[in-house]
């Protein structure tokens, strides 16, 4: 995260998540639509290992730099990033349990395709509400950080 405003970064995180998240869908649906295709397994354990990366990267700049600023100096967002919070458990949660089932390889996505058709449609419903919501609060920012406030907060996010 090198970008000279820390906010538009983290909306740039979530152009190439969101990507990840559709390749995924592209593969999950392939994989539930046509049992012959468990030879993704590789394929969607790799993706699902590059996701879960980048995930628990993005939220950890939120909730252990941004966050923590914002309800120091913007308390009355405290409401707001408690409920990022929670989706950033549940999305983790998600893509953690989806990883331990394809990293089983090709048998363990064949007997568990309804389990993955499950986990993954909770998953990617949660994701893009998540994005949605978080974007419209990074972009509700704007004109509450200044130049300084957003100068800090680039600081406290490359420590992470």
């Amino acid at each position: 995260m090198d970008a000279p405003d820390p906010l538009l970064a983290l909306e740039h995180d979530h152009v190439h998540l969101s990507r990840l998240v559709a390749e995924l869908r592209q593969m999950t649906a392939e994989l539930i639509r046509d049992d012959s295709r468990a030879d993704l397994s590789d394929e969607v354990a790799a993706t699902l290992s590059s996701l879960r990366d980048d995930l628990f990267e993005h939220f950890a700049r939120e909730e252990e730099a941004l966050f923590p600023y914002l309800a120091d100096a913007l308390p009355d967002l405290g409401p707001a990033i408690e409920r990022l919070e929670s989706a950033h458990d549940r999305i983790c949660g998600g893509i953690s349990r989806l990883h331990a089932i394809a990293v089983t390889g090709d048998a363990g996505l064949r007997e568990h395709r309804a389990l993955v058709a499950q986990l993954f449609g909770r998953f990617d419903a949660e994701y893009v509400e998540h994005a949605r919501n978080e974007s419209e609060f990074l972009r509700s920012l704007a004109g509450r950080l200044d130049g300084e406030r957003r100068q800090h907060v680039r600081r406290l996010m490359k420590e992470v």
